[in-house]
């Protein structure tokens, strides 16, 4: 199958048609159907190169299947490869799929599916501008051996390229080629166990497809998209819903008074402000004591201690956290020192402040909303005047995909998830991203080195020294950890996760 005729109508035909509106009141009260809130239904529907990041990851984990996945501890775990191994000369890996695999409309996966893929995120340009494609941006090439062989070559020898690839989605090729972009999204197909019944601007409907290879115990899943928290936990308690996603930590405690399970945990990722010395020529945070200023501006801990009640973690003056593969335990946080935020400002010719636009999206994490509001007012104090703009998901990924951002600050987290390692920042915050937003010639050699250092111990002490020269020459505002925290209806059983991917095939339901 050629890579080229599977793919390349994708460069036209990218609006996908206006979504239907329909009454969240409609969702079923049927009990066969698990039912999920969520800030928002996903916009860009069944785009597979889109679907492993929020709030698209919902529907992408119940329709799609990836090479592999990363559990919670960094471990590999087989999902549509079986095995993979690395050639001697520690530039081609090759992966074995599992035999007997079919997508949802019939076609047998084969291992040109996933090569046809990493072919088009790696080689075309519109397919370069997907979310998936900063992930293989090392790769070289990409090519189906035999039907059950992948084999992709790096360009430079990669010692967590697979990794990487849990964030690759394979399409079925014929579907593909034959809808075309809009008609697909709209009716996508994959190899997971759901198929969409029905998509509008409120409720994506889900049924099991009898034919997946991880079988279902639930044979349907709404996925409803509510706004506030504090709708999300109403519904939760009064059992409109069974699962309710980033939940404020004031209704926690409600919910779990209530006779419900929550479930808490890090997402390993550090939110931030993106601080970009090389996208906007005229920003004040070209300068790197303006940037340091920004980081000693803010009181970290009031945030974790009264926003997130104690639940995370401070940046120790990096992107990484506890857990994660390269991070540095010898870096201390920024202290708020407003004086020493007011004094680096001067230095840098801002002794009277100045006014800017920051762009943000909230409801990916708990907690987000209220964080961005309290740093606006903390930045205030020492004369930085950012008005915070808040922006709906959907833009605001259109703005990261095409550096076109109306402001000189955005949030962006510095997201060591899925991989659970530092390598993972630099799809975002280095000179290998895409856009460029932060690029240190001097600091990327090291991270050059990084990346081709197999012998773990090296490898991590590499990634050490990145964060170290990164606490110096900070590319963004280090805050605290985001928090995965998901509300659980009594009849819920078996709730399973890899970070926000769902294990829905390990999930039933009672009554």
């Amino acid at each position: 199958m050629n890579t080229r005729s599977v793919l390349s109508f994708l460069v036209v035909g990218l609006t996908v048609p206006l979504l239907t509106a329909t009454p969240v009141q409609s969702q079923s009260s049927r009990p066969d159907t698990l039912r999920i809130a969520i800030p928002s239904v996903p916009t860009d529907r069944g785009n597979p190169f889109n679907s492993a990041v929020t709030p698209t990851i919902f529907t992408g984990s119940a329709i799609f299947d990836p090479l592999v996945l990363v559990n919670e501890s960094g471990q590999l775990v087989a999902q549509l490869a079986r095995e993979w191994r690395i050639t001697e000369d520690r530039q081609v890996w090759r992966f074995s799929l599992r035999p007997n695999i079919r997508f949802q409309n019939g076609e047998p996966l084969t291992a040109q599916a996933f090569a046809s893929a990493i072919e088009y995120l790696v080689k075309d340009e519109k397919g370069k501008t997907w979310r998936s494609a900063p992930d293989v941006v090392g790769v070289d090439s990409a090519r189906a051996v035999d039907d059950l062989t992948l084999e992709v070559r790096t360009k430079a020898p990669d010692p967590i390229l697979p990794k990487r690839l849990s964030q690759v989605l394979a399409p079925a090729p014929k579907a593909w080629m034959d809808l075309g972009f809009d008609k697909f999204v709209a009716t996508p197909v994959g190899t997971g166990p759901y198929v969409v019944e029905s998509w509008s601007r409120e409720v994506v409907a889900l049924a099991a497809h009898g034919g997946s290879w991880r079988a279902t115990k639930i044979p349907r899943i709404e996925i409803v998209g509510l706004p506030e928290p504090a709708t999300r936990a109403a519904a939760l308690i009064t059992n409109q819903i069974d699962v309710a996603g980033n939940l404020n930590f004031d209704d926690i405690k409600r919910i779990r008074d209530s006779g419900y399970t929550v479930v808490v945990g890090p997402a390993y990722q550090m939110l931030s402000l993106a601080l970009s010395n090389v996208a906007k020529k005229d920003s004040p945070f070209n300068d790197r004591r303006v940037r340091q200023a920004a980081n000693y501006a803010v009181n970290k801990q009031a945030i974790a201690d009264g926003i997130f009640q104690g639940q995370t973690r401070v940046s120790a003056g990096q992107g990484a956290s506890p857990g994660v593969v390269g991070f540095n335990p010898a870096l201390q946080p920024y202290p708020q020192n407003a004086e020493r935020a007011k004094a680096l400002l001067a230095e840098a010719g801002f002794a009277n402040g100045f006014k800017g636009v920051a762009e943000i999206a909230v409801g990916s994490f708990t907690g987000d909303s209220e964080l961005y509001q309290q740093v606006g007012q903390d930045l205030a104090r020492v004369g930085i005047n950012l008005e915070m703009r808040q922006v709906v998901f959907a833009d605001w990924q259109r703005k990261r995909l095409t550096n076109t951002w109306d402001g000189i600050v955005h949030n962006l987290s510095w997201f060591a998830e899925p991989y659970v390692d530092a390598a993972r920042f630099w799809t975002a915050f280095s000179c290998l991203s895409r856009p460029v937003y932060a690029c240190d010639e001097e600091i990327q050699k090291v991270i050059a080195a990084s990346n081709q250092e197999f012998d773990p111990v090296r490898r991590e002490r590499l990634l050490q020294e990145v964060m170290a020269r990164y606490r110096e020459d900070p590319p963004a505002l280090y805050l605290v950890e985001a928090i995965n925290t998901f509300g659980l209806a009594k009849r819920v059983r078996n709730f399973n996760r890899h970070h926000r991917w769902l294990i829905y095939n390990d999930m039933s339901l009672d009554g």
